[in-house]
């Protein structure tokens, strides 16, 4: 993916970030989070990613920074906790919205039972672009029911994704395990193109490509939208596809590439997390959605 984009040395010196622990400035960033953003895929090689909310503290970090223990369990109904089990990848996310600061952690669950113990194997931080600083609000109540499920979008589901400001993009290694990661963008930067397709600009990012490297090689991926307003999530499990054709680039305000997600299952779950957040101020590294 480097070679092809061109930025093979501009990587090498961005990739000395990667650690094979987590630092002291991030366990001190991750023990005020309140949730946090996880990928991983299930014995059929699906790929979800979710959201688990917990009180400041519920993530916690080994003093070496090789352990990470995220302290609740994702709900019984969530397609992800079937893939939470001693021996899998997992890739996790946590994000300040308000303050644009995003740290990763991509490790292996060492052992099945309460919470998510992780054994670290990556951890770095990632540059403030394209987050959207939502602010947050008092928390709201959550709905314990079945969540809606199907194969494709419905309308109401369409008009969510194409108002969306931020996504969650969950890919997998075969060898290097699970990866979630943020997308970002000025609403409408994720477009519809039919029931079962969605399409959004590549825009620039850390040169690393640790998402597109997996999806170059692994085509099975997984999206998170985040409703602020209500705490609902619609999760989105299928296939990602890179479109390196400049033509179609071009049609995309700032894409270096053009990403395509065909969707294989659709979780909607309304009101699943107690957080809440308003609108806030995009980011100002937005190019135009149209």
């Amino acid at each position: 993916m480097q070679e092809r984009a061109g930025v093979v040395g501009e990587a090498k010196r961005v990739g000395q970030m990667l650690r094979p622990a987590i630092s002291p400035a991030a366990r001190a960033f991750l023990a005020e989070r309140r949730f946090v953003v996880l990928s991983a895929a299930t014995v059929g090689g699906r790929v979800w990613v979710s959201v688990l909310a917990g009180p400041a503290g519920f993530l916690a970090v080994s003093e070496d920074g090789t352990r990470l223990d995220v302290t609740v369990d994702a709900q019984v109904d969530d397609p992800i906790t079937p893939a939470i089990h001693a021996g899998n990848s997992v890739g996790l996310l946590a994000i300040d919205f308000a303050a644009r600061r995003r740290y990763r952690v991509n490790g292996v669950v060492r052992s099945s039972g309460a919470g998510i113990p992780l054994e670290v194997r990556e951890a770095f931080g990632n540059c403030p672009k394209y987050i959207h600083a939502y602010a947050p609000l008092p928390d709201g109540t959550v709905v314990q029911g079945p969540p809606q499920s199907g194969d494709r979008l419905d309308d109401h589901q369409r008009r969510w994704i194409e108002r969306a400001e931020t996504l969650f993009l969950g890919t997998l290694h075969p060898e290097a395990g699970a990866d979630a990661s943020h997308r970002g963008g000025a609403p409408g930067f994720v477009r519809v193109i039919e029931p079962r397709e969605l399409v959004w600009g590549d825009y620039s990012g850390n040169r690393l490509f640790n998402s597109l490297g997996n999806v170059a090689v692994h085509p099975p991926a997984g999206l998170l939208f985040l409703d602020p307003a209500t705490g609902s999530t619609l999760q989105l499990s299928g296939a990602l596809q890179i479109d390196w054709s400049l033509e179609t680039a071009a049609a995309i305000p700032g894409a270096e590439r053009v990403l395509r997600f065909t969707i294989d299952q659709v979780v909607e779950r309304p009101r699943a997390i107690p957080l809440r957040w308003a609108p806030g101020e995009s980011s100002p590294f937005n190019p135009p959605a149209r």
